[in-house]
């Protein structure tokens, strides 16, 4: 097995021995020999797995959007097969579920694709799902195949996603980094911020007289993501299901270490701990959906609907299901956008 030390050592020495929080999260995550998503993930769900999504505790979630791609079938008319794109597909199980809750019959109108990163993961979806699917490393590889019209869906992606870390320094906001010494390990430093990140990207940053040390979350690597998907999506609807809140302000009420956290073997872990068995352990913050519906806005395209997956479920028709109930029904956003260009 790969020496952890000596990539880590490797790592930051060609990074002057500091790396922003960003890039340490996405070498935690996603290095091809350390990252956890590429070696270290076991499962999602069930005993095997560090955490749970809501579509591997019931099936609400996979009848509601199920439903969704039916409902979006109709609206936009196209003839011959339909392609839907999942992106991030955890192990499977709600690629599974969706596929028999259309039916039998409207499956076989129904080109199903999944976009993942994780080699660990596909070889689980790969088992679970058989030939009733086709695998894409790449949002633009798996829409040049659809003349880019597609139906794209996602749960629990945008959180996966590497975000920079920003602490209010009184004044202004700071950037929180990663500093490693071979004798101490890691620790936290703060540097100013890159000059590429603008309040007019990211809501967080023009809160109201947050208190000194207030931490909050940014994503600048998902707003790059859906500006490269953008040349590629001609014409479809986009559901993005997350957990998160629709404001800035209500993300971070009381919360003034920000969301970030790291989570083991069902263990929620925040602090220090996040820093911790570096490559096997998820690392995940909470979504900001005001900066989503600005940046697919910015994009060309349309807000159809947001809500809580409570609301969602209720739309349609699964309110009785667990994932529906206060807790996760409000902690999870749904977000409906639609591109014809």
């Amino acid at each position: 097995m790969p020496d952890l030390r000596e990539f880590l050592d490797r790592t930051f020495a060609a990074a002057s021995g500091v790396l922003p929080f960003d890039e340490f999260m996405a070498a935690a995550l996603y290095d091809p020999e350390h990252g956890y998503y590429t070696t270290g993930i076991g499962d999602v769900g069930g005993s095997g797995g560090d955490f749970a999504t809501s579509a591997t505790l019931s099936n609400g979630l996979a009848l509601a959007i199920a439903k969704w791609i039916v409902e979006e079938i109709a609206r936009l008319g196209w003839s011959g097969p339909v392609a839907v794109i999942e992106v991030g597909g955890g192990n499977g199980a709600l690629a599974a579920a969706i596929l028999q809750s259309v039916g039998w019959w409207r499956r076989r109108s129904i080109r199903y694709q999944l976009v993942e990163v994780s080699p660990v993961l596909r070889e689980i979806q790969q088992k679970r799902l058989g030939h009733s699917v086709t695998w894409h490393g790449t949002i633009a590889d798996a829409l040049a195949t659809n003349d880019g019209r597609s139906l794209i869906f996602s749960n629990e992606l945008a959180d996966a996603f590497p975000a920079k870390w920003l602490r209010w320094e009184g004044t202004r906001w700071e950037e929180v980094c990663v500093a490693y010494q071979p004798a101490q390990g890691l620790g936290e430093v703060f540097r100013e911020l890159p000059a590429d990140l603008s309040p007019d990207d990211f809501s967080a940053m023009t809160l109201t007289e947050p208190p000194i040390g207030q931490r909050i979350e940014i994503l600048p690597s998902f707003r790059r993501w859906l500006h490269d998907l953008a040349p590629h999506w001609h014409e479809g609807a986009m559901l993005t299901i997350d957990y998160g809140a629709n404001s800035a302000e209500e993300i971070y009420d009381r919360r003034p270490g920000g969301t970030m956290r790291a989570y083991h073997r069902q263990q929620r872990i925040e602090g220090g701990g996040i820093y911790a068995r570096f490559g096997r352990q998820d690392l995940t913050s909470d979504v900001n959906f005001a900066d989503l519906v600005r940046w697919g806005e910015a994009l060309g395209w349309q807000t159809h609907h947001l809500c809580s997956q409570a609301e969602l479920l209720k739309r349609f028709g699964t309110a009785g299901d667990p994932m529906a109930s206060e807790a996760p029904g409000a902690a999870f956003q749904a977000l409906e956008q639609r591109c014809r260009n």
